[in-house]
């Protein structure tokens, strides 16, 4: 699960960085198929048939070089299948942001990853359900409310 932090941590950085060439511009958005991720939760484990997750990216800075940058990420017709091949689906979102201070080399990023796989009844099966900050100042931390681990 730290993982996750680091690479939303690096993916931030990576967005900030790429702020002055498009800064301040319209948000990013573009889908990326997911079929064949597998959810691996505490009693069962999903794989992904159908479906692709939505990006939605923005990054912004002032003339100070100050920078913030946010993203979020959401299933669109995302459909799973367990273990007995019974049918499921993906719904939530994923969002992460953060901000730097160029004039005092602070910075802060926080990010949710809140998935929850429903039955096609609509009962909650399983979920990912993940919340993290991390700031200059030592103001860190990172929870971990789900029965699954987010998907390579």
């Amino acid at each position: 699960m730290r993982r996750l932090a680091a690479v939303l941590l690096t993916t931030g950085v990576a967005l900030f960085a790429a702020a002055t060439a498009v800064a301040n511009g319209p948000a990013i958005h573009f889908t990326e198929d997911v079929t064949g991720d597998i959810f691996v939760c505490a009693d069962e484990t999903y794989t992904t048939t159908s479906g692709e997750i939505a990006f939605t990216i923005h990054e912004g800075s002032s003339a100070s070089g100050n920078g913030n940058f946010t993203a979020t990420i959401v299933p669109k017709n995302l459909l799973l299948e367990d273990g007995d091949g019974d049918p499921y689906r993906a719904v939530g979102a994923v969002w992460f942001g953060g901000t730097f201070n160029a004039q005092q080399g602070s910075f802060q990023g926080t990010f949710t990853f809140k998935i929850q796989i429903v039955s096609v009844g609509g009962g909650k099966a399983d979920s990912v359900n993940l919340v993290g900050h991390e700031s200059s100042d030592g103001a860190n931390f990172f929870f971990d409310f789900g029965t699954c681990a987010e998907p390579e």
